[in-house]
């Protein structure tokens, strides 16, 4: 029965059949639900998110297809689980095991992966099949009991537009260590909150990659251009300055063009930095307009490969996020040589972490 397409004044429903009906619809988005996650699972084989400029399988779905951060992970993790184990599509189809269980079953198992105490195939039978039939607490009371080592998963919380909250675990090591960089910090900042310590040591860190990568400048350059614009008029131009950033900008093409065709090389840090410049620290793939948002695992890719002839000039170089990087790979190269990355995909890409 297709109960999209009924329409029907529940008032004149006799209680008996309200609920029996309400039951069928249930079973149905079950069902629905489950064929969705198989054309999720034959989308993530074909890789055809990556084609159309998405990062990951969760921004696909979330920016694609328009479900929500918190649906979008359960639905990929359940889909991961029934791929390892193929039997718990079965159990959710039936109801004995949730959605949410499922993609509580998955994050368990890539948590115990990641401490280095990998599940087997065997075990995952055994702790999916001890799901069925409970609630999210009990699951999470059952999970906690088989490994309680492990940490609680980071959650990240939106509070008001400009506020979130993070939650994550740190080992006692760390927090001694927070400790001690509250006391060595106290004369410049007494009673600083650990929000406050967060900024401090990420805002140093970010100035420090930034500028290794050739952000920092390129951001500074974009600020004295719009000022001298607005000192000059719109027609200004700036004059050839001798050893300025124009004549570095020439000598690092000329130095890009002095090295070898076809050859893997280590690129000079110059060429690196005018790359990430250029790109703006963001992956450079386009399809159809929409370019790819990804400032993930960023690497330099060439765009005609070195396989094939291509050159380490700057021309040939743009950035690339490790998923489309791969994916440019396999569209050049062929599956059957990159069936290593065919076959993963970095599930971490974009947001896809909750």
């Amino acid at each position: 029965m297709n109960f999209m397409n009924v329409k029907m004044n529940l008032k004149t429903l006799t209680s008996d059949r309200l609920l029996s009906e309400t039951k069928m619809i249930v079973n149905e988005e079950r069902r629905i639900t489950a064929k969705l996650i198989e054309h999720l699972t034959e989308i993530n084989q074909r890789l055809l998110f990556l084609k159309l400029g998405y990062s990951s399988l969760f921004e696909f779905v979330t920016k694609e297809l328009g479900l929500s951060e918190s649906a979008a992970q359960r639905r990929i993790q359940a889909m991961r689980l029934m791929q390892d184990l193929p039997d718990t599509r079965q159990a959710y189809e039936n109801g004995s095991l949730s959605l949410s269980n499922a993609a509580k079953l998955q994050s368990h198992f890539q948590a115990s992966k990641k401490s280095g105490v990998a599940k087997t195939i065997d075990e995952k039978k055994e702790i999916a099949k001890s799901a069925e039939n409970k609630s999210q607490s009990e699951c999470d009371q059952m999970l906690f009991k088989l490994s309680p080592e492990l940490p609680a998963p980071e959650k990240v919380r939106i509070l008001s537009p400009t506020l979130r909250e993070l939650k994550f675990s740190i080992s006692e090591e760390l927090f001694k260590k927070i400790e001690r960089l509250r006391e060595l910090l106290s004369h410049a900042h007494p009673h600083a909150t650990l929000a406050e310590l967060m900024e401090l040591l990420v805002t140093s860190h970010l100035t420090k990659l930034e500028k290794t990568k050739g952000l920092q400048a390129q951001r500074v350059q974009q600020c004295d251009e719009s000022s001298n614009a607005g000192k000059m008029g719109e027609n200004h131009r700036t004059p050839h300055v001798e050893g300025g950033k124009a004549d570095r900008s020439n000598l690092v093409h000329a130095a890009a063009k002095s090295l070898p065709v076809g050859i893997r090389v280590a690129l000079p840090t110059q060429i690196k930095q005018q790359v990430w410049s250029k790109a703006d620290g963001r992956c450079e793939y386009e399809y159809q307009g929409r370019r790819c948002s990804s400032r993930y695992q960023l690497e330099i890719d060439h765009q005609h490969p070195l396989a094939l002839g291509g050159s380490n000039e700057l021309s040939n170089l743009r950035l690339a996020c490790k998923n489309h990087n791969g994916f440019a790979a396999i569209q050049a190269l062929g599956a059957a040589k990159m069936s290593s990355f065919a076959n993963f995909v970095n599930p971490k890409s974009s947001s896809a972490r909750k």
